[in-house]
């Protein structure tokens, strides 16, 4: 094999140990959920294992026979670039979601803040003596579409970012919404229900993080009232049929970056 075969051989080993390292970067270092759903990390590091696998195995023995090109090798060098750049990109989204998360007191590192909450939170919380089932935006989202007596007669406990419009002010109402990643920010949806508050309370600020406990009511149809515009999320969509009629609106701190990640059919939801 002639020389510059084999540097470029190697060249493309290198690259590929190097991408093996990105994605083992990516799993560990905090950001992987603003490229994937943090359900993929499994398979990100087998691939990460077949890469390196490979890399070193073109390391230890480069072909010694046909030619190695050179347009090959500048693909593999572009892609790693790429991978670089992506991340830069991602810093500053990651930076401006950080600055967000300081303004509304929440955490950065997304899947470990929602993860150290679930571990010790019920299924069912207990207000002035009403039990509430915990459940996210998107669990009850898909129950009000499909109606049941045995789910609308029941009180539920949810939480979200509060939506304001002048529309909705005037009809005493707010929006309630998470973001859902479902595979990566591409194809990220927002999420939202009509809250109605408790007779007399104010309405809560935009951009507050509310645990709304309460039950779903047929809603009225707003046509002056648009989804929300919510950065990030391509998609957005309002629960047309239901509202839901606030009991208790409490203000808290996110759990991360309040990102929805999965779906539960039955208790404990994923809340």
């Amino acid at each position: 094999m002639k020389p510059g075969n084999t540097l470029a051989a190697r060249i493309e080993a290198l690259c590929l140990l190097a991408l093996a390292g990105f994605v083992v970067y990516l799993v560990l270092g905090g950001h992987y959920w603003l490229y994937l759903n943090p359900k993929f990390k499994w398979l990100s590091l087998a691939a990460a294992t077949v890469l390196a696998g490979l890399g070193i195995f073109g390391l230890a023995r480069p072909p010694v026979h046909g030619r190695t090109s050179w347009l090959r090798t500048g693909l593999f060098l572009l892609v790693l670039v790429l991978c670089l750049v992506s991340e830069l990109g991602i810093g500053r989204t990651l930076g401006r979601l950080q600055t967000n998360a300081s303004q509304t007191g929440g955490q950065t590192d997304d899947q470990t803040g929602q993860a150290a909450e679930e571990a010790v939170l019920p299924a069912r919380v207990t207000v002035n003596g009403r039990e509430y089932i915990r459940m996210n935006l998107g669990e009850l989202f898909d129950i009000a579409s499909q109606p049941t007596p045995e789910f609308t007669n029941k009180a539920f406990a949810v939480r979200g970012f509060v939506y304001r419009t002048k529309e909705l002010d005037a009809a005493g109402q707010f929006l309630l919404f998470r973001t859902a990643l479902y595979c990566c920010f591409a194809d990220s949806t927002a999420v939202a229900f009509r809250v109605r508050p408790p007779k007399g309370k104010a309405l809560p600020a935009s951009g507050d993080w509310l645990v709304v406990m309460g039950t779903l009511a047929q809603t009225e149809n707003i046509t002056d009232a648009p989804d929300p515009t919510i950065p990030g999320a391509p998609f957005a969509s309002v629960q047309p049929e239901f509202a839901l009629q606030a009991d208790t609106l409490e203000k808290q701190q996110p759990p991360g970056m309040g990102l929805m990640y999965e779906w539960r059919h039955e208790e404990p939801y994923a809340y």
